[in-house]
């Protein structure tokens, strides 16, 4: 009984020592339609000069707006894309995208060029705002919109895309009521600020993340260290893989090679679903000099797929 006993205690031993797996169910971000993604990368927005100026505060208006959008994608919201303007060039293709790039230390391209066509007017009618004359009627109009959008990866394929859209704007002008047609088509044309970001928004949905949820193993210990181990996992099923990173460092230094091993593939495994594949890739290289992980090909395959691209 006495040598059934002590076989017991040292496997229960052997047990609080092994790595156990803890799966987390996390929404990953994939490239856009386009096909484009902004991960570890820097963007400048650039708009053209248009025809006239109110083309110009147009696509100002519309840069910005995506420019908002991309960043809420992206970059948590903080204010990272450049937006400046440059006159309507003789061309756009490769070459000045290479000068745009140098010029704005942007990674990523996007130059935009809208034309507005002439505004369809409504019946001008008494509007119910009574305490200004300039708002005193009221007038829908219709303003067709056609966009050229440019865009250039400096990390990608030496090329340029060209977006194409176009679409109908509905909206409506107040105003004096006696105004002249051109006059009120002019004032039609420079109060359209929302309606340009709008177009902004739009244009930005064409690059913003996909996502997809899939399953990542990552490594625990159950035994005096558990506390530190599930603290950072935490961090990990909130999505603070930053966090949750600072927490597996401190244990790389720390304890046996299995422990080390394990924490070095929660780094890997975290650094991947942050989009640093290449740092995500020594990280995964470090644990697999330390211990023979079964989780390590899985994390492989995946890295395979971004870094051979």
């Amino acid at each position: 009984m006495k040598k059934l006993f002590w076989i017991l205690v040292a496997a229960l031993s052997l047990a609080a020592c092994s790595p156990q797996v803890y799966p987390l169910y996390l929404d990953v971000r994939q490239p856009s339609d386009a096909g484009l993604t902004l991960v570890g990368k820097t963007a400048s927005i650039v708009y053209m000069d248009g025809a006239n100026g109110v083309d110009s505060l147009f696509d100002r208006h519309s840069a910005s707006a995506l420019a908002r959008a991309l960043e809420a994608d992206y970059f948590g919201g903080e204010e990272v894309i450049g937006l400046s303007r440059i006159a309507t060039p003789d061309s756009i293709g490769v070459d000045l995208m290479h000068t745009l790039v140098m010029e704005t230390g942007g990674d990523v391209i996007f130059l935009l060029s809208t034309s507005l066509g002439e505004p369809a007017l409504g019946k001008n009618e008494e509007s119910d705002v009574r305490n200004c004359v300039d708002s005193a009627f009221l007038c829908p109009v219709i303003v067709p919109v056609n966009t050229n959008l440019y865009v250039y990866d400096s990390m990608g394929n030496d090329e340029v895309k060209k977006y194409k859209g176009n679409a109908s704007i509905k909206s409506k002008v107040y105003n004096s009521g006696m105004l002249t047609e051109d006059a009120l088509k002019a004032l039609t044309l420079r109060s359209l600020s929302s309606e340009a970001e709008v177009v902004g928004e739009r244009i930005a949905h064409r690059f913003e993340s996909n996502w997809s949820t899939e399953s990542f193993s990552f490594y625990y210990f159950d035994d005096y260290s558990s506390e530190s181990w599930f603290s950072a996992l935490q961090h990990a099923a909130d999505g603070h893989f930053v966090k949750a990173i600072q927490g597996w460092e401190a244990m790389v230094k720390e304890g046996t090679a299995m422990k080390r091993a394990c924490a070095c593939f929660n780094i890997a495994q975290a650094f991947y679903l942050l989009g640093d594949y290449s740092i995500s890739s020594r990280w995964l290289d470090e644990a697999d000099k330390l211990e023979n992980l079964n989780q390590s090909q899985a994390l492989r395959k995946r890295l395979a797929q971004h870094l051979e691209k």
